[in-house]
């Protein structure tokens, strides 16, 4: 739990992070991939209770597998304006992040849900290992996160701290659950609509692994 307030930390204060935006941007005709590969994943954060607090995801967390804590995270900044597009009524972000050569894990996804008077912070924990290949472009699968109620003893959306804002905007008495799927197709004929260069180059497809819930709940617990 002590790591998901450091990220929320990081999200309400930023500046004191190295923050670094995506990959690639609407419209981008250019790529090099000699110093850095690129992944790309789509992502829907959603909740359907009718709340006026609605989730707007706003950062990536990766760090590198087998090199350091969790501390070390890279964060990587989206916005709705420049990186999402809308799919049956809901917000899809397209996200691109350059990384070198190495094994890495998506620890979760971050950001707010605001409405006066109150902002709620929130993490999707998700925690699913990749191989990032040297000179390659990789899609790693759509990520849906959707908030619902939370059941005794289930990690919570956010932290507890502070207290009103996070009890009033749903945070405290709500939980993640998350899937990953493959939708290669779909998903990258809209990347190659939004960005033309990815259109001449061959992509690969590495869909992440299934969630695992128990993972992320061993992480709120302290045991990760």
């Amino acid at each position: 739990m002590r790591w998901i307030l450091t990220v929320v930390a990081i999200v309400a204060f930023g500046g004191c992070a190295n923050i670094q935006p995506m990959a690639l941007k609407t419209g981008q005709d250019r790529l090099d991939t000699a110093m850095h590969s690129v992944v790309l994943l789509t992502l829907e954060v959603q909740r359907h209770d009718g709340s006026r607090y609605q989730p707007i995801p706003s950062l990536v967390l990766v760090s590198q597998r087998e090199t350091g804590p969790r501390e070390q995270a890279r964060l990587y900044r989206f916005t709705k304006k420049h990186d999402a597009a809308e799919r049956e009524g809901h917000a899809v972000y397209y996200i691109s992040i350059a990384l070198p050569e190495g094994p890495y894990r998506i620890d979760g996804i971050s950001g707010i849900a605001a409405a006066f008077p109150f902002v709620g912070k929130f993490y999707v924990p998700v925690l699913a290992e990749f191989e990032v290949a040297s000179n390659s472009v990789t899609y790693l699968g759509h990520l849906d996160a959707t908030l619902r109620e939370r059941r005794e003893g289930e990690f919570r959306a956010g932290p507890v701290i502070p207290l009103i804002d996070q009890a009033a905007t749903g945070m405290i008495g709500h939980t993640w659950e998350v899937t990953i799927d493959n939708r290669y197709e779909a998903d990258m004929a809209v990347f190659r609509e939004r960005i033309p260069v990815l259109a001449n180059l061959s992509v690969q497809d590495a869909a992440l692994p299934p969630w695992d819930r128990s993972a992320a709940q061993r992480l709120w617990d302290g045991e990760e």
